[in-house]
């Protein structure tokens, strides 16, 4: 019988183990959702930021608080017109001998978008601007770029353009031209 105790003392520090083991992952997979910069909405963010930078009353804060829904309608709205024209932009790709003027029509089409966002977001921070007395104006130019920053969509993948000193050596725009002087390729093994 001492086997059989001797085993079944094993057995359950096993199984409590196994579930210490599936608690601690419970609660890494929580903690890790509502950890520094997730779960909380990044707009409010913004708010609670210029809230506090700016020494809003709340007066100010309600006002900001209703400016930024008023904002995220109107962009809600630009941001599907501007999905649905470039959706119709690259459906240009299934038509073979689709002439220029069309393509260049519906690419201005979809930048007219952009462009839009630009300006309803330039003339939000405007109306949040106008909220703020001369001594929280001041504050607020010297902070503009860094909520610009919080506000911009996180940058994923590799960055965009060229790289910054230049083409990585061995990289060309066309053809090798005659006048290079690196010589012909190791030989592969």
């Amino acid at each position: 019988m001492s086997y059989f105790n001797r085993n079944k003392w094993w057995a359950i520090a096993f199984l409590l183990l196994i579930a210490l083991n599936l608690a601690m992952l419970g609660a890494f997979w929580l903690v890790r959702d509502k950890g520094p910069g997730r779960g909380i909405d990044p707009k409010s963010g913004v708010v609670d930021f210029l809230v506090k930078e700016l020494g809003f009353d709340s007066t100010q804060k309600q006002k900001l608080i209703s400016l930024r829904e008023e904002h995220q309608q109107k962009m809600m709205g630009i941001r599907k017109n501007n999905r649905e024209a470039k959706d119709a932009f690259f459906d240009l790709l299934q038509k073979p001998d689709t002439p220029d003027s069309v393509i260049q029509k519906a690419a201005k089409e979809s930048a007219r978008y952009d462009e839009e966002k630009d300006i309803v977001t330039f003339h939000h921070f405007q109306q949040i601007r106008n909220l703020c007395t001369e001594t929280q104006q001041r504050k607020f130019d010297a902070v503009i770029q860094q909520v610009l920053r919080m506000i911009a969509p996180p940058q994923t993948g590799k960055p965009q353009g060229p790289p910054p000193h230049g083409r990585p050596e061995g990289m060309h725009d066309g053809p090798p031209s005659g006048d290079d002087h690196r010589g012909p390729p190791p030989p592969q093994q």
